[in-house]
């Protein structure tokens, strides 16, 4: 019974940290990419102000 339990624990823990990292690698490429939006606003915005003046 011991080992059932042991084995099923070791599966559901194997599934949690491998969830976690993948939320981990999710969120990373979503905090790139709302940087390079960033990026990209504040050029458009600076290339708006200078064909202004």
């Amino acid at each position: 019974m011991f080992s059932i339990g042991f084995i099923v624990g070791a599966m559901i823990g194997g599934f949690v940290a491998i969830a976690l990292h993948c939320m981990v690698i999710v969120g990373k490429e979503e905090d790139s990419k709302w940087e390079e939006e960033q990026t990209t606003r504040n050029e458009e915005k600076q290339d708006k102000k200078h064909t202004e003046d």
